[in-house]
């Protein structure tokens, strides 16, 4: 610079006075800024992803060191990598970029901390799929530090940065370059190859920001499946063409039902009595096909049971009903469900538009109940089919899925903070769901008795289980080659009208199941239970089905 340039800068300033603090910026070579947010990124966010590996690591055997350094390496060569592509658009996109990583870390890392939360494919479902009631619960004001010490102090950082960019050629051969450098050293340790493999879905899960990143990507391709066009069931017939009397099949979904929580399997707490004294039938438990809602309900609802994709294409069973003449009503308090085409369908919401003022104080799964005899009646068929989808035992808020006369188990847990309570809280807290639910289910079978000529029955089955602290888990969504029994093993119950039994020849001392995926059976239950037959039917999963000599 001329000396009167340098004059003219010194004028200019004294004319102006000092520069608003918006401009006063921290002064960093493009280089610099990125090891800079890497570093930050390893210094604020990597205490699950540590917690986790560390005890896995044989140390200080040169094998546990090597992973360790090589999960290091991985996080800055792969941001590093990014960061400079995306420098290719502008800096000020890709102070964006750094920004938006920083916010979300910090939501992801709160939540990974205080519920062992994974982010993995499943969980990012979870999370797109969250209503805001559900989101709500999730709340707590230590969401709040987590954001603003993880979030916006380092996004602060980002703000007042001024970077210097270098020419635009050299920024893709150094993102390159570090995808390269890593390559080389993941070569040069290739005796950790073995361990990285046999951790690699527990580790990926814990990584920021790759978890969310690289899985909301695997997200968003399934959900593009998933809205592909719906693939009809062959046709089916009734055995019995004309039905002068009402057949009635109630398929009741729970959410985070697990079945050591239950009298029915040996819980030593009575969680169970109103279906008891109404002479409902435990099936032996079993698996569920995943650990999260929609996977799980894609199993229920469809005809592959538990080889069905959560992004199945395949008619489901309300509108396969639906076509076939059956009066079909489905009413739900949860999310997760294929998209339906039925008669009559409601979401808590809207039952609560209609019963406005004459609803019953909370917003509980009883509401599901709400004139559902009077809809019933209503049916233009003889056959009626109806889905109720609880939001059941869904946490980590326990306390608020039931009314407080239901609060049997005392004290309670009473925050979604679900670590910070005792064990005895926690599990209370969970008991009273199970309880309330089973309560609901014995008013269901009070419906169905109401309609005294009807053969009728219900089924009731959880899409997954739930954690309470054991070796560490809370809540659900784990994957599912960790994913602990509690989480995976679920109730299977049913009760039968005198009719229906005696119209399907069932005898009193039970079933023929001996061992279950419970979710294989519900579709070929509701087709046995109304005589419906097609190519499609599977009598070794219709639990109604003649036993064979």
């Amino acid at each position: 610079m001329s000396q009167n340039q340098q004059t003219s800068v010194t004028v200019e300033s004294s004319i102006d006075g000092p520069p608003p603090f918006w401009q006063r910026r921290v002064q960093l070579g493009l280089f610099s800024f990125v090891l800079i947010i890497c570093a930050i990124n390893l210094l604020l966010y990597q205490q699950p992803l540590l917690s986790h590996a560390l005890p896995l690591l044989e140390l200080p055997s040169l094998q546990g060191w090597a992973a360790l350094a090589t999960i290091e390496i991985i996080q800055v060569c792969f941001l590093a990598s990014l960061l400079f592509f995306v420098s290719l658009l502008s800096s000020i996109v890709l102070k964006l970029v750094c920004i938006v990583i920083f916010l979300i870390n910090a939501l992801a890392l709160y939540f990974m901390v205080t519920y062992g939360a994974q982010i993995d494919i499943t969980m990012v479902g979870n999370i797109l799929n969250t209503d805001s009631r559900e989101a709500t619960e999730l709340f707590h004001p230590m969401a709040l530090i987590y954001f603003a010490l993880f979030g916006v102090l380092p996004s602060t950082f980002v703000l007042v940065t001024h970077i210097q960019m270098i020419r635009w050629f050299w920024r893709p051969l150094v993102a390159i370059g570090m995808l390269v450098l890593f390559i080389i050293w993941y070569i040069a340790v290739s005796f950790t190859w073995l361990w990285f493999d046999y951790h690699a879905s527990s580790l990926g899960s814990k990584v920021l920001p790759w978890s969310y990143i690289v899985n909301s990507g695997r997200h968003i391709s399934r959900t593009i499946l998933n809205n592909r066009l719906q693939i009809n069931l062959p046709d089916a017939e009734f055995l019995d063409d004309d039905v002068e009397h009402q057949e009635i099949v109630v398929l009741v979904i729970g959410e985070a039902s697990r079945a050591i929580s239950h009298s029915y399997y040996g819980y030593q707490r009575s969680t169970n009595p109103f279906t008891v004294e109404k002479g409902m039938q435990a099936l032996p438990p079993g698996r569920s096909c995943a650990t999260y809602t929609r996977g799980s309900v894609a199993c229920i609802v469809t005809h592959e049971g538990r080889e069905a994709p959560p992004w199945t294409t395949f008619e489901s069973l309300p509108n396969y009903l639906e076509r076939h003449g059956v009066g079909t009503i489905v009413r739900t308090n949860n999310s997760g469900l294929p998209p339906l085409k039925v008669g009559r369908f409601q979401t808590l919401g809207e039952i609560i538009q209609t019963c406005g003022s004459d609803c019953p104080e909370g917003h509980y799964d009883s509401l599901l109940l709400w004139e559902l005899a009077d809809l019933m009646r209503q049916a233009k068929s003889n056959r009626i089919f109806v889905l109720l989808h609880l939001t059941g035992s869904h946490g980590p808020a326990y306390y608020r899925k039931y009314p407080p006369e239901f609060e049997e188990f005392s004290p309670v847990c009473e925050t979604v903070q679900v670590a910070d309570c005792t064990r005895e809280q926690l599990v209370n807290a969970y008991d009273n769901t199970i309880r309330f639910t089973d309560s609901i289910l014995a008013d269901i079978i009070s419906t169905l008795e109401s309609f005294e000529d009807a053969s009728s029955t219900l089924i009731y089955v959880s899409d997954h289980g739930q954690s309470l602290g054991e070796k560490g888990f809370y809540l659900h969504g784990s994957p599912s080659v960790i994913a602990p029994e509690e989480q995976r093993v679920v109730p299977f119950l049913v009760w039968m009208s005198d009719e229906f039994r005696r119209r399907k020849g069932i005898p009193d001392e039970g079933f023929r199941v001996t061992e279950s995926f419970p979710h294989d059976f519900p579709f070929h239950s509701v087709m046995g239970a109304f005589s419906m037959r097609s190519d499609i039917y599977k009598p070794e999963f219709d639990i109604f089905a003649p036993v064979k000599e």
